[in-house]
């Protein structure tokens, strides 16, 4: 939390909530005042038809209320960038947290059981169920053989045609 000083000396604790407000606040506040002095140069500049009075407008009123809202938005932009690193610091420590319990869990439990529990061995390569070889065919009764030709389930072999 940041801490604010009321001339006593004694910093006091300020909510995140008002302090994520008045920043995303001020950057607004800028931007909409650089919106008023646009506002103002173009009211200036339109009721004017000769060019050497409107360029005071312009000066004054169009390059300083462009660059409040580009202030403005720099303040919105670097608002939100500060409140994403925040949330990412806090995801990471949520993920530290929860593997330092994992680890802890699993230690426990080597103690007490006398093994930590592992997940189910995997096969290797060669011992995980493939499809069979291509030279593999099936008789009527569903079963794989090895060899010959490739009849439906249940169908006999061809005789000769009359």
């Amino acid at each position: 939390m940041d801490e604010q000083t009321a001339g006593t000396g004694n910093p006091r604790p300020t909510s995140r909530l008002v302090v994520d407000v008045v920043r995303a606040l001020r950057g607004w506040v800028v931007a909409a005042a650089g919106g008023v002095l646009l506002l103002g140069c173009y009211l200036g500049v339109s009721k004017e038809t000769d060019v050497a009075l409107q360029l005071p407008y312009v000066v004054s009123g169009g390059f300083g209320g462009l660059a409040l809202v580009l202030i403005g938005s720099a303040l919105l932009v670097a608002d939100r960038f500060e409140a994403a690193q925040a949330a990412q610091a806090r995801t990471v420590g949520q993920v530290d947290d929860l593997h330092s319990l994992i680890i802890a869990a699993a230690t426990t439990g080597a103690e007490v059981g006398g093994e930590a529990p592992t997940a189910p061995a995997q096969a290797s390569y060669q011992q995980q169920a493939a499809a069979p070889p291509q030279n593999s065919y099936f008789n009527s009764t569903g079963d794989a053989v090895a060899g010959g030709p490739a009849r439906p389930a249940g169908i006999s072999a061809p005789g000769p045609r009359a």
